[in-house]
């Protein structure tokens, strides 16, 4: 989980023009500022860049969560 954890952390970093020091696993969406517009643009991103289809639900409301749900895929 770690690997996918880091890159949702360097493509949202990137996203923000941030240092990904400055972003936490335990952070949630809104915490970093990103609505719900940059969440669909960083999910299709995350997904071409991991290879993966990412179904957004309300419950996945962190960078944590979705390192979760993307691992359980």
């Amino acid at each position: 989980m770690k690997d996918v954890t880091e890159t949702i952390i360097r493509v949202i970093a990137e996203y923000l023009d941030k240092d990904p020091s400055e972003i936490q696993a335990t952070d949630t969406f809104s915490e970093i500022g990103l609505d719900s517009l940059d969440i669909m643009e960083l999910v299709m991103q995350l997904q071409e860049e991991l290879d993966c289809k990412i179904e957004l639900s309300q419950e996945i409301t962190s960078i944590e969560k979705l390192a979760k749900f993307i691992e359980e895929q």
